[in-house]
């Protein structure tokens, strides 16, 4: 008998220190709205374009966009001239060539060269090194922004998922917060009737650490909403568990679709399958970039300068030096062709790793389409599943409002124990808190089902 009324007591003293559960936050589900400096409105809409706006992961993948076209514009390089500015000098036996360049093929000293001037290389074919290779990083391009596209319908599923976890919290809330109140009615009436000598004090005990009970679950409910503003706050790229005033979204069953177009759907639309062909596509244009290594290059080579040329100085015979000089402004054009005979194997070595770059990419597409058709199913399938839970749970929830009445009025006319009042209430508690699950998981398999299809990232 002492052992109900300590925990009591205890849970009590423990609660005492805790904010009035009458001044706590109520839920918007349940008619009140969140309250204080922090709170502030936020839509469905407004959710899912802040997290599309600002979330870091779309901006990393929007900044590999970026990356990808700066090494296009790299490749792109070798089709424009390439003009270099030189100064060459030589002294004993070297001399500067046409080209500006320095060689060393004289028996002795015999003239003293400096040369300014301007060289300039043009690529006159690869045999298609470089277009391919363009071609390449040109789907790779097409692949980063499949990423970003990727990136943004994740973030729009997280959004979604955590505003709805939002709703569903503040719904267990609001339900925690009715039972709380239903238990203190039960506990006002077991103490009346202690006080009247119609019950024993076990009863009021019993009432007691049951209201005590309620009490932590309502703190708890509070608690978990929080957590779940803090994690719409990070789905949405924020940090900080602000709380918000959100939309109410009440869920409207429908029959689902047949699912075989919706595999279709998905296969033609999932941004990270395209992205997979796309990087199929650019291992195809490397493959035929390393095989043109084959064929060597063309390249053509034209050179400008101006020249001061003196002799070694010579000593006449009457001892004076003579050591004529003069200048010259010259210029010269060719071209050279390279065709590699053997490497050493290093060019039939590219060729395979491309091959199997190739390969790679395939395999990666076939396992990215197997999981999209995977990802369709469940998401199908838990939708399914919320959607007959919704109709079960209605009618749990029925019955036991009907259950919970009938036993407050039967322990009132001393039919039944104060027992059979908490059973009904744990019960009304479980049945609604199970009808909440059920609404937001149909809810959340909507979203599910959007994202797996690949129809949700279009609209923003």
């Amino acid at each position: 008998m002492r052992q109900p009324i300590m925990i009591a007591l205890w849970l009590a003293l423990l609660l005492w220190n805790e904010a009035p559960v009458a001044h706590a936050q109520a839920p918007a589900t349940a008619g009140a709205e969140p309250t204080g400096p922090t709170a502030a409105k936020l839509t469905w809409e407004d959710a899912i374009k802040n997290g599309v706006k600002q979330h870091p992961l779309i901006q990393a993948a929007q900044h590999g966009v970026f990356e990808t076209e700066a090494v296009g514009k790299q490749i792109a390089a070798v089709d424009y001239p390439q003009v270099s500015g030189i100064v060459a000098n030589s002294l004993g036996n070297t001399r500067v060539l046409s080209n500006l360049g320095i060689s060393g093929s004289l028996p002795k000293p015999t003239n003293y060269l400096t040369d300014p001037g301007v060289r300039v290389e043009l690529l006159i074919t690869d045999f298609g090194q470089t277009a391919h290779k363009l071609l390449a990083n040109k789907s790779r391009t097409a692949s980063a922004e499949k990423l970003v596209l990727t990136s943004k319908a994740l973030v729009i599923l997280n959004v979604e998922q955590a505003y709805l976890a939002c709703l569903k919290q503040q719904r267990i809330l609001a339900i925690t917060k009715e039972t709380l109140a239903e238990r203190r009615l039960i506990r006002e009436q077991a103490e009346s009737m202690y006080r009247h000598k119609l019950r024993s004090k076990l009863d009021l005990d019993l009432a007691t650490v049951e209201t005590a009970k309620a009490e932590l679950d309502f703190i708890k409910a509070k608690n978990d909403l929080v957590a779940a503003f803090a994690a719409l706050n990070a789905a949405m790229g924020r940090q900080g568990p602000i709380q918000y005033i959100l939309d109410e979204i009440q869920p409207t069953v429908s029959s689902a679709p047949p699912i075989e177009p919706l595999f279709r759907d998905a296969l033609d639309r999932r941004p990270e399958l395209l992205g997979s062909k796309d990087r199929t596509q650019a291992a195809e244009e490397a493959l035929k970039a390393a095989r043109a290594l084959n064929y060597g290059s063309i390249t053509g080579v034209g050179a400008s300068g101006y020249g001061w040329w003196a002799r070694q100085e010579v000593v006449s015979a009457n001892g004076n030096p003579n050591n004529p000089g003069s200048q010259l402004g010259w210029w010269g054009a060719g071209f050279s062709s390279t065709t590699p005979l053997f490497t050493g194997f290093r060019i039939e070595a590219e060729v395979e790793q491309a091959e199997a770059n190739k390969g790679v990419a395939q395999a990666t597409t076939r396992v990215i389409a197997n999981d999209v058709v995977l990802e369709v199913a469940k998401a199908y399938l838990n939708r399914l599943t919320a959607e007959q839970q919704i109709k079960v749970a209605q009618e749990r929830v029925a019955h036991a409002r009907e259950a919970l009445l009938l036993a407050r009025e039967r322990y009132k006319a001393s039919l039944s124990t104060i027992l059979d009042v908490t059973t009904a209430t744990v019960d009304l508690l479980n049945a609604e808190t199970g009808l909440a699950e059920a609404q937001y998981g149909y809810l959340a398999g909507n979203s599910a089902l959007a994202y797996a299809t690949g129809a949700e990232y279009g609209r923003y």
